[in-house]
């Protein structure tokens, strides 16, 4: 896994839990500086063991709505580096940050956020997944409308099945039960048929 050094002058986000605090029964402060408890590690090979915070940009977060609850713009402090984590869709990680703005995400606004997305073809089918699993249909009707054609459909569901087995064995949760993944599935086979 390699990490590049990134500009702290940009403009940052993150989705956290307001509604249900974490396992570990902490929320993230509004406002403060928040420092990570798990420090960066350059040299990790696997993104689970980088430590630091994970954010994104605005063309990128729409990939990360399966998170929370709420969407924060992130301000990294003056005495701390950001590092850009290689891979498909533009990540991040700081040892310190700061959250500001938060909004409460719905299907409207998170639908806003789709429409800024800049995502690789796979990452917009994991989108979609996380969108079923946290209830924005309307998003998710719309992402299978434009994105998802007779020559993908097939890898479209592979990525969304496989997205929601990872949260059950990640979560211990049966995502596959939850009705708007059932629904949003549903709407795919159906355009599996008509394709």
């Amino acid at each position: 896994m390699n990490l590049y050094i990134a500009d702290n002058n940009d403009k940052y986000y993150k989705i956290i839990q307001m509604e249900k605090e974490y396992k570990d029964g902490r929320h993230f402060p509004i406002n403060e500086i928040v420092e990570s408890d798990i420090k960066i590690d350059l040299k990790a090979k696997d993104y689970k063991k980088i430590g630091g915070f994970f954010i994104s940009d605005y063309k990128n977060i729409f990939r990360w709505i399966v998170r929370g609850d709420t969407l924060c713009e992130v301000i990294i402090p003056s005495d701390t580096c950001i590092y850009r984590v290689e891979g498909n869709v533009k990540a991040f990680v700081s040892n310190k940050i700061i959250l500001v703005n938060p909004l409460k995400l719905n299907d409207d606004n998170v639908t806003v956020l789709y429409n800024n997305s800049n995502l690789p073809e796979n990452e917009y089918f994991r989108a979609l997944a996380a969108c079923s699993i946290k209830g924005y249909i309307k998003t998710a009707t719309r992402l299978i409308k434009e994105k998802i054609n007779r020559q993908n459909i097939d890898v479209a569901l592979t990525e969304f099945i496989e997205f929601c087995e990872r949260r059950n064995i990640e979560f211990g949760i049966d995502t596959l039960q939850i009705n708007s993944v059932k629904l949003v599935l549903d709407m795919l086979n159906k355009r599996k048929i008509r394709n």
